[in-house]
Order: structure tokens, then sequence, then C-alpha cells
């Protein structure tokens, strides 16, 4: 009976001290995997654009790996694909890209996705605006003789061609900014609707903004009234 007592104790000591001996040698819980210890950073140069601006991306990852991809996408409404492009990462870790605002973009908020590898833990997400009546130069300001050419052409003091130049040279001096706008061509019989000429006296005198007095500009070019240079 004491012999059973004695084999039963010895074999309860070996299994409590079996069972201890992995928990001691394990060292812990696995670590993540690699793919979730590398980090995106990235920015945009600006937080709004007008169209035909361009964006410059710029950031870094943690750790330079030359067998991942960077991938930059950009989303628009209802996160329709705009574009996706691969963006090649420096040694040093760093990146830098740029995306031109062409005719694949309109006003409205866009999604940016900066993945690094294919892991959901590396992509990093920021967003910008597209302004497209973002005419005016925060740096110039419009000279008041162009205001004045405005209110004088919608009293009928000064003709339609000087009008057009006032305007030509707010556009060539980088005073205004005129969204991509495809440029009619040029009819001899179609007269400058009226309410472009109200625009530029309510303008002239302070009762519309900016934007709304470029969209008779725009109207202009569209009808062919008045052709950029290129």
């Amino acid at each position: 009976m004491n012999q059973q007592i004695l084999i039963i104790t010895l074999v309860s000591l070996i299994v409590v001290i079996s069972s201890g001996q992995p928990v001691l040698g394990y060292g812990g819980p696995p670590e993540q995997s690699s793919s979730n210890n590398y980090t995106v950073d990235i920015i945009s140069d600006n937080t709004s654009y007008a169209l035909g601006e361009s964006v410059i991306f710029s950031g870094s990852v943690n750790k330079y790996d030359e067998d991942r991809n960077l991938r930059i996408t950009i989303f628009g409404a209802g996160n329709s694909l705009i574009v996706s492009q691969k963006t090649p990462v420096n040694e040093d870790g760093t990146f830098s890209h740029e995306v031109n605002l062409n005719e694949k973009f309109s006003d409205g908020k866009f999604k940016v996705k900066a993945q690094y590898g294919n892991s959901k833990a590396t992509i990093a997400i920021i967003s910008f605006e597209v302004i497209s009546n973002n005419v005016v130069s925060q740096d110039n300001k419009i000279p008041d003789w162009i205001k004045n050419n405005a209110g004088w052409w919608a009293d009928g003091q000064i003709d339609d061609n000087s009008f057009v130049e006032g305007i030509q040279f707010l556009i060539k001096e980088g005073f205004m900014q005129i969204p991509i706008t495809e440029q009619g061509s040029v009819s001899q019989d179609n007269k400058i609707p009226d309410w472009i000429k109200n625009n530029a006296g309510w303008w002239a005198d302070g009762q519309i903004d900016d934007n709304s007095f470029v969209e008779g500009i725009q109207f202009l070019i569209k009808e062919g009234f008045m052709k950029l240079s290129k």
C-alpha cells in the first residue's frame, strides 16, 4: 500500500515538473509579425488647391525595406478611386511624390492613403480639398483700376475690348487664377449677355465676391469672347 502511494506521489511530481518546463523555456508571448512594425507618415504641401495645380506629398517610413513598395492612392466622393501610383522610397526612409490636379479631379474633398507593403498596419490617411474657384492670389491684391474698369464697362463707359484686356492682364500677372476651362471659338455674331456686365458692376461695388465674378469670366472663355494665351 505504501509502495503504491509512493509511486503515485512520484508520478504526480514528474507531471508538475514537466508541465512547468515549457513555460520557463518559452520566453513569453510571440512577437508581432514584422509587417506590424512598419509605419508611414505623410503630409501634403497644402490643405487646399485649385484645379491645374499640383499636390506634393512627402513623408517617411520608419524602416526602409527595398522589397516593399509605397503606394499613394487618392479617393474622391463615395470612395471612388481617382489615382493610384507607386512611389520610390529613399534609403533613409524619406519620399516625395507629386500629383497634378488634372481633369480627373473636381471640387470637393479627397482622401489620400499611403500604404507601405501589404499590411493594413502600414496605412496612413490624410485629406485635401480642391476649390476650383480659388481665383485670387493670396500674395497679390487686385489693382483698383481693374475694378474701376469693370464698373465703367458695366455702365457702358468703356467697350468690351478694354474690359477684356484688363481681365487678361489680371490672369497674365497672376492676380487671378482661372480654373481649367475649355475655350470656345470666337464668334463675331454673339453679344456678351447683360448679366455678365451686371456681375462686373456688382463686383466693382463690392456686392459680390471674386469667386462669383470669375464664373462670368469662365463663361466669356467658354463662349469664345475671351482667349487665354497658352
